[in-house]
């Protein structure tokens, strides 16, 4: 479907980001129901910029994220796939891989150092409007693709890990739930504590990632890269706890480091995860 020429901004790229998202749906259904429901989704998108503007629109859209969780997976499990253990572990990888872009544009929105949008300030863009309001939609994305991914991780080897590797993988797990919990509230006027509880399920998510590393280089789990959830999931930890104890405010190119560092260890992990699959499927 295409935009027409007259859509707000907003709804222009609402709906550009709907269509990217209907790819996860199965081809025979997206080929039946696509444009339908992407015209739907443009006329949900229009009455709530009219209605709401803004604020509106980022309503719709949590709401839009929740329910088109649950209806990829109802149509994936209807239409025959029977969503099993390697299929959903694939899919996790591409999330893994899909995460980590987000993950690295939700930095590049947000590091942004105009706090809000005035047209007299010449630093100031007309993108800088939408901004916040992006970076309200992509960040619970970004942390269901990545409790995805390590749901995937923690399938696909919870069988060849000890008891420390498969703590690590729960404990991961568990500080994706609580980031993507946590993250929703932020940007909705949510409790003081949301913060917090989002901070500590993020380092929580990648300690798990750390702890799992241990045991992947020990025991060689992985088919290549056995340091690479180390690698990823190290950075961050160290940061925020070097920083909280010492006072100590980073630079924007010590944070650009490990943003980037850390999501090119989670595509490679979500590559890497793909591409064990298919050699375990083809072996079987």
């Amino acid at each position: 479907m295409k935009n027409l020429i007259n859509d707000p901004s907003p709804v222009a790229l609402s709906i550009s980001l709907y269509e990217m998202l209907l790819a996860a749906y199965p081809s025979g259904f997206r080929q039946e129901y696509g444009m339908h429901m992407a015209q739907v989704f443009r006329d949900c998108c229009l009455r709530s910029y009219r209605l709401g503007g803004l604020p509106g629109m980022l309503n719709l859209w949590i709401l839009t994220l929740i329910d088109f969780t649950k209806s990829v997976l109802e149509e994936h499990l209807q239409r025959g796939i029977h969503m099993s253990k390697s299929t959903f572990i694939r899919l996790s990888g591409w999330a893994l891989v899909l995460g980590a872009v987000t993950f690295m544009v939700t930095w590049l929105i947000s590091s942004r150092d105009v706090p809000e949008y005035n047209p007299n300030n010449f630093l100031s863009k007309p993108i800088d409007l939408y901004l916040e309001y992006a970076s309200a939609i992509l960040l619970p994305a970004t942390f269901l693709l990545l409790l995805v991914g390590m749901i995937g991780l923690y399938l696909r080897y919870r069988d060849d890990t000890n008891s420390f590797g498969k703590f690590g993988l729960i404990a991961g797990v568990l500080g994706g739930v609580i980031s993507l919990g946590a993250s929703i509230p932020l940007f909705t006027n949510g409790p003081d504590w949301s913060w917090t509880a989002w901070m500590v399920g993020f380092v929580l998510y990648f300690l798990g990632l750390v702890v799992f590393g241990i045991t992947a280089v020990r025991d060689k789990l992985l088919p290549r890269w056995n340091a690479l959830p180390i690698l990823t999931g190290i950075w961050f930890p160290i940061l925020i706890i070097v920083s909280s104890q010492m006072e100590w405010e980073t630079s924007q190119f010590i944070d650009l480091g490990v943003f980037l560092l850390t999501a090119i260890g989670l595509a490679g992990l979500g590559f890497t995860l793909k591409s064990d699959t298919h050699e375990e499927v083809a072996l079987a």
